[in-house]
């Protein structure tokens, strides 16, 4: 939808534009708990919406050549107006049905560009709590309820029961108050952005929970496209596992459990065998008491080594893939990487007995410059 705003004050940032205009027809970011809008200014794109002294101030990318009183034309992502009214719709109903189910009150609301949040006051949520609450919200969904918003004054606030009280400073204020209500279920005062009947949710699934503040629970949710994209993009991972892993759906579960045992038994004959390794190779270090040595080895080998080297002075440098470890005794692995960061262009840190770097050139070239200068 375009719209034609005057420009109440106009200044430039770094590559960007500020507007001010009059507060009312486009929606700032955070404000009722939700996303703001989104689109173009003169067909430069908008990144931010802000409160701005009672007025709304949009920054967009790029520059705007205007004056004070010209008029710029808005054009609102309405995509956007679509999700952000999905999921704020569907958080009054997942709120409401928490607090009729489970006497939990809403305490905290926050929609992000992923997912949105409530927070709970309900110290104790179990799967089954959780799945009881999503498919009665599915339920309701399905029902295609009316979503109505309409205004009252202050004074009927007491006569509409809201299912949660709102702040004394706009119950006592001098404007009428916005209501969004859906039929039979929930009435809450809210300025947001929201559809017109329950069915335009489409689906509401809630994708984890988390402690927060003590006794409060934090609810993770996706409604209407988003969550028709988030089971999407699930169905076609855990197709993808079955398939890689020769199961059915239900069988993964079992089937990775069974896979992660074999790999930690794995793990624990590759840590065995890369001691018994490194104490081979340390053997040859000894034997040959060569000051500095240079390996090309598994990581977990190289590890191993250090502990069997007995030589009262020594410097190894491990290759392992675009890694360079360095273990030293009585030899500063610090100024060694230090000398090396000043002739190449390595990533890393050290300590004075070991150190690592990444290097992706040819490992000869850490060697002549280790013999020129330590040899």
């Amino acid at each position: 939808r375009c719209m034609l705003e005057a420009v109440r004050e106009i200044w430039f940032g770094e590559g960007t534009t500020y507007i001010k205009i009059c507060y009312g027809n486009v929606y700032v970011d955070g404000e009722s708990g939700q996303l703001g809008d989104r689109g173009v200014v003169d067909g430069l794109r908008i990144k931010t919406v802000s409160r701005f002294d009672g007025d709304t101030l949009i920054e967009v990318e790029g520059r705007i050549e205007k004056n004070e009183g010209d008029l710029v034309e808005i054009d609102i992502n309405q995509i956007r107006r679509q999700d952000i009214s999905q999921q704020h719709t569907a958080q009054h109903l997942l709120s409401a049905i928490f607090l009729r189910e489970m006497d939990a009150d809403t305490v905290g609301f926050q929609m992000g560009e992923e997912y949105t949040t409530i927070d709970l006051s309900l110290g104790i949520l179990s799967d089954d709590m959780i799945s009881h609450v999503e498919g009665i919200c599915n339920d309701m969904i399905a029902k295609d309820l009316p979503v109505k918003s309409f205004t009252v004054d202050r004074s009927e606030l007491h006569e509409v029961g809201l299912r949660k009280e709102i702040d004394k400073k706009i119950s006592e204020g001098d404007r009428d108050i916005r209501l969004v209500e859906i039929e039979g279920i929930d009435i809450s005062a809210c300025s947001g952005l929201h559809i017109d009947r329950t069915g335009q949710i489409r689906l509401l699934k809630i994708l984890k929970r988390e402690k927060v503040k003590g006794s409060l629970t934090r609810i993770f949710f996706v409604a209407g496209n988003r969550a028709l994209e988030d089971y999407a993009t699930k169905h076609s991972l855990i197709a993808r596992s079955a398939q890689l892993l020769t199961c059915k759906y239900s069988d993964l579960p079992n089937r990775i459990e069974s896979l992660v045992g074999e790999i930690k038994a794995s793990n624990s004959v590759v840590r065995s065998l890369s001691e018994r390794l490194g104490y081979y190779i340390a053997g040859d270090i000894d034997r040959s008491r060569s000051r500095i040595t240079f390996l090309d080895e598994e990581e977990s080998v190289l590890a191993a080594i250090p502990k069997f080297v007995t030589l009262e002075e020594y410097l190894i440098i491990g290759k392992a893939d675009d890694r360079v470890l360095l273990f030293g005794r009585n030899f500063d692995c610090q100024k060694v990487l230090s000398k090396i960061k000043e002739e190449l262009e390595v990533r890393g840190g050290s300590g004075r007995d070991r150190g690592q770097f990444l290097f992706e050139g040819d490992f000869s070239t850490i060697k002549e410059l280790i013999l020129k200068n330590f040899s």
